[in-house]
């Protein structure tokens, strides 16, 4: 087992897709700490306040369970897992995507919780993927409202609406070709499991709706206070106008291939607003990415590595995903 997991870890190495969002990391990493001054970054970590961060670290893992809750109002009634079981999930995807190349930790979180509740892995991922297009709605409210209270430049407002045209367009092609197979009759393996992904889609409950769509916008509502924590634990003083052109634009890189966990590309966007945007020195553009991205990485990471190795299918786990992955390259 320990050498097909390692066999799957190598040719997931050498997926394309891996390659170039690697690449594009390090070219963020050189951009965003290029000027890095350890001295100057030790100095501004030792005036940091840490109640702050110690609040943001408690909100933040709060939302988690919230996450966990507004996953199972998105199960049918009959099939729904504990809200624990989707909290422990949700973190051990958090853990996986860290860790993992091409966001697989999405796949482990969907293994997990269909091994636990004798549900179709194609099910879950479907509700995973409704999941995710919350996240995108709530996203695409904050990035209105930041229109409205936040003067942006043409170039950066230009961006925002190419980004967010593209993606409105991609997720109707994405859910018309769902439903067009889902409706089509076929004993196709493939096809099954892509209807599996669109029931998933579609199991949550209409008395739902509501309480998860107001859940979707207190999760990043917890977001943007947390962001507004950290700046004021180096007492930066941004307005909220400000910490919510942090929170859209750095949310919005996710769709740029990354290295695990967002590694550079986070950075470098909030470098990019502190200094270019905002104009603070490099070194506090430097030190307050490294502490905003470091903060949930290091929650998420060690939680959900608690969580995954406690996990009685674990093993298994990580060797179907890597295995899933491994395929996918061919």
């Amino acid at each position: 087992m320990r050498e097909k997991s390692k066999t799957g870890m190598l040719r997931l190495a050498g997926n394309p897709k891996a390659v170039v969002g690697v690449a594009i990391s390090m070219i963020g990493i050189y951009w965003a700490f290029k000027d890095f001054q350890f001295f100057d970054f030790k100095e501004s970590i030792q005036q940091v306040n840490l109640i702050y961060l110690i609040l943001a670290t408690l909100f933040l893992w709060g939302s988690v369970w919230l996450r966990g809750l507004r996953w199972k109002w998105l199960f049918k009634e009959n099939d729904s897992p504990t809200i624990a079981s989707l909290y422990r999930a949700a973190l051990i995807g958090y853990f996986g995507n860290n860790v993992l190349p091409l966001r697989l930790g999405e796949l482990l979180r969907s293994y997990i919780i269909s091994k636990e509740c004798s549900l179709s892995k194609s099910f879950v991922f479907g509700t995973v993927i409704l999941e995710r297009l919350m996240d995108t709605l709530a996203l695409a409210l904050f990035t209105l409202l930041l229109f409205l209270t936040y003067p942006l430049n043409e170039a950066i407002r230009g961006y925002v609406v190419r980004g967010g045209i593209i993606s409105f367009v991609v997720i109707v092609v994405f859910l018309i070709i769902l439903y067009l197979i889902h409706i089509f009759q076929s004993e196709n393996k493939i096809l099954n499991i892509i209807k599996k992904i669109f029931e998933g889609l579609s199991s949550i409950r209409k008395g739902m709706v509501i309480p998860v769509i107001i859940s979707s916008l207190i999760i990043w509502s917890i977001y943007l206070l947390d962001v507004y924590l950290i700046q004021k634990a180096f007492q930066f003083n941004l307005s909220w106008s400000q910490t919510l052109i942090i929170l859209v634009l750095s949310s919005l890189v996710l769709s740029i291939p990354s290295a695990p966990g967002m590694i550079g590309t986070f950075h470098a966007m909030v470098k990019y607003i502190m200094v270019d945007l905002f104009a603070y020195s490099a070194n506090d553009g430097n030190s307050f990415a490294i502490i905003l991205h470091a903060y949930g990485y290091i929650l998420f990471t060690t939680l959900g590595a608690f969580y995954f190795m406690k996990s009685q299918f674990h093993n298994y786990a990580l060797e179907a995903i890597l295995d899933m992955g491994s395929k996918n390259d061919e």
